[in-house]
């Protein structure tokens, strides 16, 4: 009788060991399945974030650029609002045929439809660890709205309000938007003419939009820097969550 119940503890003792093993080789199974999970995502993230980090650096880019621009602008238009005090061009830096053009010519700068954008219809912003970053991601389209409704403003400024008010008074534009005359033409300065230039100064009209579209423009300077300082906040995050 003990003999048999000695067999009956070593046949349960037996059973909990595999019963034990089982249930390791299960956890253990579980486990190497959600490192290598973890693994993939983690490599999946870094591809994401090297991508990222192409596209917002070209973002960088442009911004610095758009405000190298936008400088050059500001002050092209203040030179032509100070002369309309005077009603002479006086500026020495810059010609008023110069400074014409770059108040009748918005840019346009492109910050979208890249790596960020697909990431976010695919779903797949959760593989980036980080939640600052995400969180930054997730609202880069509203930083950038504002940059793209100051420069459409600005556009509708110059072709709806500008420039069909100083071609209705006859106004030669030629040298001042010099990019798209055509080949083989020579365009006249205004500046040439003290009479055609006092005429542009002393518009009543001319000055009111010229301080609208000024005013807006400096407006504008801000929205750049918001962006720009949004992107350098982004790439930084970047960089910290890269490995090298």
């Amino acid at each position: 009788m003990g003999d048999t119940s000695a067999d009956g503890m070593r046949k349960l003792g037996s059973w909990l060991v595999e019963i034990v093993v089982i249930v390791a080789s299960i956890l253990l199974a579980f486990g190497i399945e959600a490192w290598w999970d973890e693994r993939q995502n983690r490599e999946e993230e870094q591809q994401i974030l090297a991508g990222l980090e192409r596209e917002f650096t070209d973002y960088q880019d442009r911004l610095v650029f758009a405000l190298k621009k936008h400088g050059e602008m500001s002050h092209a238009m203040k030179a032509i609002y100070q002369a309309t005090d005077q009603g002479i061009w006086s500026a020495t830096d810059i010609t008023l045929d110069a400074a014409l053009m770059r108040t009748l010519w918005p840019p346009t700068t492109e910050l979208g439809g890249g790596v960020r954008d697909a990431l976010v219809q695919a779903g797949g912003l959760e593989l980036i660890s980080d939640r600052t970053l995400r969180e930054k991601l997730a609202l880069w389209p509203g930083v950038y709205a504002e940059v793209l409704d100051d420069e459409v403003f600005s556009r509708e400024m110059v072709f709806d309000k500008l420039l069909p008010h100083l071609t209705s008074q006859g106004y030669d534009l030629g040298a001042a938007l010099e990019g798209l005359r055509y080949e083989g033409t020579v365009p006249s300065p205004i500046n040439e003419s003290e009479a055609e230039t006092r005429r542009l100064l002393t518009d009543r009209k001319f000055r009111s939009l010229l301080q609208a579209r000024y005013g807006f423009w400096l407006h504008a300077g801000e929205e750049y820097d918001t962006a720009l300082v949004a992107v350098r906040e982004i790439l930084a995050l970047i960089e910290k969550n890269r490995q090298v």
